[in-house]
């Protein structure tokens, strides 16, 4: 089990993998704490060109709560200020809820459900250079939910 730091760290790592770059994270040293949304708290802000998007991570304890959706929902549906664009969320958790999550985000509405990016969270042990498990951390690890 991953505590929350490890889990944002790894949440991070994956959006630089797409390209994005970390404007504001929670439990960093050196970039400010992202702020809470209509109180739901964040845990990453990310900027890609001129597309940006938000990452929570989410561990077994965050699916007892009854808000939960409701904080999906509301952070899911999210535009900018200026140009009116969804701002995009990505979800990180662990693999062994992996399941609980996708039927939850499922039962969201599709306009919705679009801008929500399903990210499972987990360490790659990379032993060696020649491996071919060596960096495979890409898009196949990234899981839109339609």
């Amino acid at each position: 089990m991953l505590n929350r730091k490890k889990n944002i760290d790894l949440l991070v790592s994956h959006l630089w993998k797409l390209g994005y770059t970390i404007v504001k994270r929670k439990l960093g040293t050196y970039l400010s704490e992202p702020p809470s949304i209509n109180g739901y708290e964040i845990d990453i802000v990310a900027k890609h060109h001129r597309q940006y998007a938000m990452g929570v991570c989410v561990e077994k304890n965050d699916l007892k709560d009854s808000l939960f959706l409701e904080k999906l929902n509301f952070l899911a549906s999210r535009k900018t200020k200026s140009g009116k664009k969804d701002v995009l969320l990505f979800v990180g958790f662990p693999y062994d809820i992996y399941k609980t999550i996708k039927d939850l985000v499922s039962s969201l509405d599709d306009s919705i459900r679009k801008n929500i990016y399903l990210v499972p969270v987990y360490e790659v042990v990379q032993n060696d250079l020649f491996s071919p498990t060596y960096d495979k951390v890409s898009l196949k690890n990234l899981e839109r939910v339609h």
